[in-house]
């Protein structure tokens, strides 16, 4: 027993790690919320759709331009004259140039003579300022050509900018030249001053410096012959290669590749919000999972029983076909997954201590509605079944449910509370179950102080007394979270199975119910995963679940819905 306990708690510490994403899971998230993701999806081509089709189209033209050689142009010029004016890249200098203000305004000037309607209304400083955002202008291939790229919603009005454009870079630079010409010519005459001063004077030079000065003068009257002769000239260096034409289509939106680039996104944002959900919403979806919550062996899959029922069996009237009485022994299932499921766990329950058997058990679940009354209904049949003596006790005091599973009369007052208190022997109150070798201890009186008789040093003498009685001796008892009865309880039972209903039941639920029942020195040797949907051997792909959990405490039967009863597998199904 203590090696049971500590080997549990070993596990439950290691309960908590972080779930690895495997590809098997990433297909189960999105074919569980595969709905929305379609969704999703298919609002993002939506949006797409409709940007294609009324978003304004862009349009795009191009103008190539070439640029001289720095050696022919003004910049050059400047650096003969003074090397060390700077050593940045040329072409890049003529990109800057291309980008100015000094050209846009040139480029506006132009295109306002058109009287485009787009430019209406617009100050001179507006304009240059949208021409300035509508115009790219890139290296080629880091040749000596330039690439201006204009966009319009107009594809005339996208051809003319670029034109335009190419104009006013080549005027711009044009006026450059003259001025870097000028300053040539400029400082070329004062040099020439200065040298001549010096050969007209004798005073003011050396004889061994006359020569120099004589071809100094000589070769700066040259210079200063072509400094003019480029100031007068009309040319800047630069020619247009390739005059914009107007675009017969637009560049923008491209209907294919928007919609394509949606799609994508859309599956991706789906993915990412379906992830989302799972994270949100907390639920067991998978017996990994649990195992994973839980730190414990998975001693069973429990299917919905709504997939085993064949509709060519005869089944009974649609008001009594998912009513517990008729569940819970029905030959329907004799040879169907939801039966065998309880076959397994009865076999693992069996061989889960090797060195003292467990007799005295009870699957317990963490909250209300998740369908333990019936699982260990199902188990306890089971048991019988394997012909051992069985003793099915309702040892939920507050909600009792065994007399309905077996659809047994209330008839005089029975049950755990009346045993406990002396006030009658629990053999005479055992109710056959109709199942050979499975006898029942129903509950019908709901005491004041539920978890102090069930933890009672009396409650742990007719244990043993039942254990004497019987092979077996399965507990119903309360769920784990709303109250301590069951915590209380299990400190007496041989052994305790944690339940976890498919996609209801919260992995912190379990987790918290986990905690409390270790605090006591329970020992938990195992886990169930009820009313899971099994289609395509793939459960947890397909389900349509959506109950509620209702208040747990005193009141009965008026905690439930009047128009619900409670199925083999623990779900809720409304009459008709």
């Amino acid at each position: 027993m203590e090696s049971n306990v500590a080997n549990s708690t070993e596990s439950f510490s290691n309960a908590h790690e972080p779930e690895d994403l495997n590809l098997g899971e990433i297909i189960r998230v999105v074919l569980t919320h595969a709905k929305l993701i379609f969704y999703v999806t298919a609002g993002f081509v939506v949006l797409a759709l409709l940007y294609a089709l009324f978003w304004p189209k862009t349009y795009e033209a191009i103008t190539t331009v070439k640029v001289p050689d720095i050696s022919q142009t003004s910049l050059g010029l400047l650096r003969e004259i003074a090397p060390n004016t700077g050593s940045g890249d040329p072409l890049q200098t003529y990109v800057q140039i291309g980008r100015s203000q000094n050209v846009a305004g040139r480029a506006a000037s132009i295109l306002k003579s058109e009287n485009y309607s787009e430019y209406n209304g617009l100050s001179p400083q507006g304009l240059v300022n949208t021409l300035l955002g509508a115009v790219v202008i890139t290296d080629v291939m880091k040749s000596n050509l330039l690439s201006i790229t204009a966009r319009s919603n107009n594809p005339q009005l996208a051809a003319d900018l670029a034109n335009a454009w190419a104009q006013s870079f080549i005027d711009v630079n044009l006026d450059l030249s003259h001025k870097g010409a000028t300053s040539k010519r400029e400082f070329l005459e004062s040099q020439v001053a200065q040298v001549k001063q010096r050969l007209d004077n004798p005073d003011l030079r050396l004889d061994e410096e006359s020569k120099a000065d004589e071809v100094t003068y000589n070769v700066l009257l040259q210079q200063l012959q072509q400094a003019r002769l480029d100031e007068n000239v009309d040319a800047s260096g630069i020619v247009v290669v390739d005059t914009a034409l107007k675009p017969e289509r637009p560049i923008s939106p491209k209907k294919t590749r928007s919609v394509m680039l949606a799609l994508f996104l859309g599956l991706i944002a789906g993915i990412q919000l379906a992830f989302l959900l799972e994270r949100v919403r907390d639920r067991i979806k998978q017996e990994d999972q649990l195992r994973r919550v839980t730190g414990l062996p998975n001693y069973a899959v429990v299917p919905d029983f709504r997939e085993d029922y064949p509709e060519s069996l005869n089944p009974p009237a649609p008001g009594e076909r998912f009513t517990p009485k008729v569940l819970i022994n029905n030959p329907v299932f004799q040879y169907a997954f939801y039966r065998e499921s309880f076959k397994v766990l009865r076999t693992n329950l069996t061989y889960a201590q090797a060195d003292k058997p467990i007799k005295a058990l009870a699957v317990l679940s963490p909250g209300p509605e998740e369908g333990k009354t019936l699982v260990n209904a199902n188990l306890a049949v089971t048991l019988a079944q394997s012909g051992k003596r069985v003793l099915l006790v309702d040892a939920d005091l507050r909600k009792s449910s065994i007399r309905k599973v077996f659809g047994l009369e209330n008839g005089v007052e029975t049950g755990l509370p009346m045993a406990l208190t002396g006030q009658k022997p629990w053999h005479e109150m055992i109710r056959p179950s109709g199942v050979e070798f499975l006898d029942l201890l129903p509950n019908t009186v709901t005491p004041p102080n539920p978890a102090e008789l069930l933890g009672s040093s009396v409650m742990k003498r007719l244990i043993e007394e039942f254990k004497e009685s019987y092979d077996y001796v399965v507990f119903d008892g309360a769920p784990v979270l709303p109250v301590t009865d069951s915590v209380v309880l299990s400190t007496f039972l041989d052994g305790v199975v944690l339940m976890a209903r498919f996609e209801s039941t919260r992995s912190s639920e379990v987790s918290k119910a986990l905690e409390h029942l270790k605090h006591v020195g329970a020992n938990v040797v195992g886990s169930v995963l009820n009313c899971v949907t099994v289609r395509k051997g793939l459960y947890g792909y397909e389900y349509r679940y959506g109950y509620g959990k209702y208040k747990y405490g005193y009141g009965g039967e008026e905690n439930h819905p009047k128009t619900e009863t409670t199925n083999v597998a623990g779900s809720s199904e409304k009459k008709p």
